[in-house]
């Protein structure tokens, strides 16, 4: 997605993200001691089990953190939001990374040492308050798909994340574009399902013409009828 910038030319990340929640002066410290790296579309950024050592953030793109099966299928935990940080599990446990995060997008990050970061959580309260709001949204979005997986059809479960991914980038006018929406393949691993049944939905949506393609986008020219349809389709 297109970053915002404030006044004073300064990037705007998304208020609940690490750096939207910390202070000006904590972000300052943090510029001090990261380094920065690009990642092209489809690289890994992180290995499941390798060793911990860095924690990074994602300052431009898109990522996505997934494990992958001994056939090689891919189960996907979450997608990372520009501004919020990856990689934090191993520095508080010391363990091997517990997934693999691959760049979807021309993606830059930021890199941390796990010392150098231990010492930013001491010398700055706000942050670490940051990262335990982080990770109580991890665990709380993890506990809602297991719900939705148990309790929902694959068709209502695709259905409700298109129309998540929507109203997060919902205009003023009721439209979204999703600049760089999600793969079908990679939308089906998030929600537990198959590729054919994304495309099959997908299909669906653009015949009713509440979505539509847009170069690599996707468009919605109303967010609210998306919603209805979403409703109409899990009571139908």
């Amino acid at each position: 997605m297109a970053l915002k910038y404030n006044a004073n030319l300064e990037v705007q990340y998304p208020e609940k993200t690490i750096l939207g929640r910390i202070s000006d002066t904590s972000r300052a410290a943090m510029r001090e001691v990261w380094t920065e790296k690009t990642f092209a579309p489809g690289q890994l950024i992180l290995d499941a089990e390798d060793e911990g050592g860095e924690v990074l953030i994602l300052l431009q793109g898109a990522a996505r953190a997934a494990n992958f099966s001994s056939k090689g299928r891919e189960v996907s935990f979450s997608a990372i939001q520009e501004g919020d940080c990856f990689g934090e599990f191993s520095m508080i446990d010391g363990a091997a990374r517990s997934a693999s995060v691959l760049a979807m997008d021309r993606t830059r990050v930021a890199l941390i040492t796990d010392t150098m970061f231990r010492k930013l959580l001491a010398d700055h309260p706000d942050l670490s308050m940051a990262l335990m709001q982080h990770l109580v949204d991890k665990l709380r979005d993890l506990t809602r798909r297991v719900s939705e997986f148990t309790a929902l059809r694959a068709d209502d479960r695709i259905r409700l994340e298109i129309l998540r991914q929507f109203e997060v980038a919902q205009g003023s006018d009721g439209s979204a574009l999703l600049d760089s929406p999600p793969t079908q393949a990679a939308l089906a691993a998030f929600v537990f399902t198959n590729r054919e049944a994304v495309a099959r939905e997908i299909g669906r949506m653009k015949r009713k013409k509440l979505i539509e393609r847009r170069g690599r986008a996707l468009f919605a020219p109303s967010v609210v009828k998306l919603a209805e349809y979403q409703q109409a389709e899990h009571l139908g």
